[in-house]
């Protein structure tokens, strides 16, 4: 049989085409969705699957499912926490001021719109006012809360104050803030069922002020009452975020979506001090919000991608805020540039029930730039599960004092606190010097994109 060599050749060439065009789309087609839902001032505490008494079914199920990080680790305040968090960086790298972004950052909605992902945030912004922000930080859609308008002019819950596609929402007192960002990614999960998306979820609970929920008994009392401040509100706040969580999973699973999805559930920093929460082993924790203390920023961290993936539903591995971006990275299959600076390290192995990287210790360089009160509790450090060692010189160890009360001296840590000392003094050394009361980097606004002065209230 005679062969055809000029088919042939012509069907050699198409087939080196395919393979050099088709493996980015088809990398891009088997990549899994991604979305980050992360609850504002909620510590772990707070989360029935780390010990709390609230109700947490949906949250719960996801630990169950998935994988529960028993020690990740947030900043102590939110705009530290999401500057981090978005960027994967320390903020002694990046941190200007609170309330602000710095405008020459990029962010883990960069990475994914890169890999070709659709990607929108919607809850609470606060990282600079003006509306062309979210779309300069990667996102192609937004419905956010403290973009263009100050907290003073309107709040989150009842009548919201909410900027949706540079659009600001008429809302009366029938409307819940929570309600309408859920329900943006609900949307925004369906209409992009047919593609990759990767949805931010920076919820607005549950920040004080602590207001009845549409599930509240006294949320329909009376108008007046849904404004009505109560820190008993606040068990019925938590359960509602339950609520909305289940609500995303539900989305996923019915429309096909779940298995290959990541979902990331965390919180931004401590609870808030105000409350007080009753555990089930009958002990009570106060939030810790704003302080460098384990409670200021021991936050939960569960990470599920569809069922049956793990061996094992929790570890003690360490992860902090910045490793969430090269996580996202790794999982879209996009490469983070080096001139980035970087610090975090992928827990996608870890999520896949692989071997991978582990940290030895975290570090949190925290120095909000807010208020004085809140700017006293500054400070460097390092930290693993146990040991704990500021910049001043101050060490801990955190099994025997958690609350940090008595300092150990140089000395005086026994073999294996000592060699942590030493571990610690030295990676703080790498460090480009730092003291207590110095300013952040300079702040960075771009043409175009300069926030309105009036907005600055550091009231939150």
């Amino acid at each position: 049989m005679k062969l055809n060599t000029t088919k042939i050749s012509h069907y050699l060439l198409l087939t080196l085409i395919g393979v050099i065009l088709v493996p980015s789309v088809f990398a891009q087609k088997n990549t899994p969705n991604i979305i980050l839902i992360m609850a504002d001032d909620m510590g772990k505490e707070c989360i029935g699957a780390y010990g709390g008494t609230y109700n947490t079914p949906h949250i719960d199920k996801l630990a169950q499912d998935g994988l529960k990080f028993n020690y990740g680790f947030s900043q102590p305040l939110c705009t530290p926490s999401r500057v981090q968090i978005m960027t994967g960086k320390y903020n002694y790298k990046n941190y200007s001021e609170f309330g602000f972004l710095n405008q020459d950052q990029k962010t883990f909605a960069h990475v994914a719109k890169e890999a070709g992902y659709t990607t929108a945030i919607a809850g609470k912004w606060q990282l600079g006012a003006n509306q062309k922000l979210p779309k300069h930080f990667g996102f192609d859609q937004y419905c956010l809360w403290q973009l263009s308008k100050p907290r003073r002019d309107g709040e989150r819950y009842a009548r919201p104050l909410i900027d949706k596609d540079g659009e600001i929402l008429q809302t009366t007192d029938e409307d819940y803030g929570p309600d309408i960002f859920v329900n943006y990614v609900l949307d925004f999960i369906e209409k992009n069922k047919d593609r990759k998306f990767l949805a931010y979820y920076p919820m607005a609970l549950v920040h004080d002020p602590f207001l009845p929920t549409p599930d509240s008994k006294n949320w329909n009392t009376n108008v007046a009452a849904r404004h009505k401040k109560d820190t008993l509100n606040f068990r019925d706040m938590v359960s509602y975020s339950d609520k909305n969580v289940g609500k995303i999973i539900q989305k996923l699973k019915d429309l096909n979506l779940y298995e290959n999805t990541i979902i990331i559930f965390t919180g931004d920093n401590g609870t808030g001090r105000a409350i007080v929460t009753p555990l089930k082993d009958g002990s009570k924790l106060p939030g810790g919000k704003g302080l460098t203390l384990d409670r200021g920023h021991h936050v939960p961290l569960i990470v599920n991608w569809g069922s049956g993936k793990y061996n094992r539903h929790e570890t003690d591995n360490l992860v902090d805020f910045t490793d969430i971006l090269p996580t996202i990275a790794e999982a879209v299959r996009a490469n983070v540039p080096a001139a980035w600076s970087v610090d975090g390290i992928s827990i996608l192995p870890q999520i896949k029930g692989q071997s991978g990287p582990t940290r030895d210790f975290i570090f949190s360089h925290y120095t909000p730039i807010h208020s004085e009160g809140a700017n006293k509790n500054s400070a460097r450090f390092f930290r693993d599960r146990r040991y704990k060692l500021y910049s001043d010189g101050r060490f801990f160890d955190l099994q025997k004092d958690i609350e940090e009360l008595h300092h150990i001296p140089a000395g005086k840590a026994g073999a294996e606190g000592e060699r942590v000392r030493k571990v610690f003094e030295k990676e703080l050394a790498k460090l480009p010097s730092w003291k207590f009361g110095d300013p952040g980097v300079k702040k960075v606004i771009l043409p175009g994109l300069e926030p309105d002065p009036a907005f600055a209230d550091k009231a939150d």
